[in-house]
C-alpha cells in the first residue's frame, strides 16, 4: 500500500493550445493531481471551457490560479495598464528589480490580482482551489504582501498557496540545489504573510531544474527519493506548437515531460518509491492505482 501522498501540479494551463491539450489528457487519465491556470493569455477562454467539460474519470483534481505578472502577457486590469502604465508585464528580471527596490505599484497590483482571480471565477463559477505564481512571482517582496492583503480584503482563503521552499537537508540531496535554496529563502521571507492567507501550506516542494534534457525520468526519481508525505511537485508538460514557441522559451522539455507522465515509467516510479498522487487539500484514496494512458499524443499540434 502506498504511504506517501504526492501532489503533482502542472503549471501554465491556458498558456498555449498544445500545453492545455497535454494537461487535459493527463488530468483525464489520472496522471496529475491538478493544474494551475494562466487567465491572462489570449487562449484562456477556450482552454477554460475545455477544462470545465473534462470528465473527472480518475478522481478529483485541484484547479488553481497561476498568478502572472511577467511578460509577454498584458495586464487584465485598467489600473495596471493605464494607471501604472504597464501595457505589458515586465520581464522577470525587471520585476525582481522593482520588487527589491520597493517600487511596485501595489494598489494597481492588487487590482490585477483581483482581475485574474475574477477571470478564474467567471470561467469556473467558483474560487480556485489554490494559488501559485508564474515564475514564482508570488514569493517576491511586495507581491506576497499584496496578494495576502488582497485575498483578506476580499474575504478569500484558498485551500493552499504554494510554498516553493523545503528543508535544506532535503534540498542538498537534490540536483539544482542552489536554485532551490534561493526559492527556500524567498519562501521563508514570505511565510509570515502567506501562511495567514491560506488554509494550508506545503512543507516540501520539488520540480526545480534547468529545462535541459538530462534524463527527466532519472531527475523525477531523485525528487521522489527525497519527497516526504504531502510534497508538492511542479511540472510543465505540453505539446509544442507555433503559438507556444512565440510565447515561452521552454518548449522541447514540455514534450519530454508529457511523454514521461503519459508513459509506463512514471507509474512504475511511483510504485517503487511507495508514492501515490493526491490533491494537496484532500486525503489520498487507499492504494489508488495510476491507470494506463489510453492514447497519448506523440507529436505537436501545429
Amino acid at each position: 500500500m502506498s504511504s506517501r501522498r504526492i501532489t503533482l501540479v502542472a503549471d501554465d494551463y491556458g498558456l498555449a493550445p498544445g500545453v492545455s491539450l497535454a494537461i487535459r489528457q493527463l488530468l483525464a487519465e489520472g496522471r496529475l493531481s491538478g493544474t494551475s491556470c494562466l487567465t491572462v493569455g489570449s487562449f484562456w477562454a477556450e482552454a477554460a471551457g475545455l477544462l470545465r467539460s473534462l470528465p473527472a474519470a480518475a478522481g478529483p483534481a485541484e484547479i488553481g490560479l497561476h498568478l502572472c505578472l511577467t511578460g509577454p502577457f498584458a495586464p487584465l486590469s485598467p489600473q495596471l495598464r493605464e494607471g501604472a502604465g504597464w501595457n505589458r508585464f515586465p520581464s522577470l528580471a525587471a520585476l525582481v528589480r522593482l520588487s527589491l527596490a520597493r517600487r511596485l505599484p501595489t494598489g494597481a497590483l492588487s487590482a490585477e490580482i483581483e482581475a485574474q482571480h475574477a477571470a478564474f471565477v467567471d470561467a469556473f463559477g467558483r474560487a480556485p482551489d489554490f494559488i501559485d505564481g508564474h515564475q514564482h512571482i508570488h514569493l517576491l517582496p511586495g507581491i506576497a504582501e499584496t496578494l495576502a492583503l488582497t485575498l483578506r480584503s476580499a474575504g478569500l482563503r484558498p485551500r493552499w498557496i504554494r510554498r516553493c521552499g523545503d528543508r535544506p537537508r532535503r534540498i542538498i540531496r537534490r540536483p539544482f540545489a542552489v536554485k532551490s535554496l534561493a526559492l527556500q529563502a524567498l519562501s521563508l521571507r514570505s511565510d509570515a504573510v502567506l501562511d495567514q492567507a491560506a488554509a494550508r501550506r506545503n512543507d516540501s516542494f520539488c520540480g526545480v531544474y534547468d529545462f535541459i534534457d538530462r534524463g527527466y525520468g532519472v531527475l523525477f526519481e531523485r525528487w521522489l527519493e527525497t519527497a516526504p508525505d504531502r510534497t508538492v511537485i511542479m511540472c510543465h508538460p505540453g505539446l509544442v506548437d507555433t503559438r507556444l514557441a512565440a510565447l515561452d522559451p521552454v518548449t522541447g522539455m514540455r514534450a519530454v515531460e508529457y511523454r514521461y507522465f503519459a508513459g509506463s515509467d512514471f507509474p512504475a516510479a511511483l510504485r517503487r518509491h511507495g508514492a501515490t498522487l493526491a490533491p494537496f487539500g484532500a486525503p489520498a484514496p487507499a492504494n489508488h492505482p495510476i491507470p494506463a494512458m489510453k492514447a497519448p499524443i506523440r507529436r505537436g499540434i501545429g
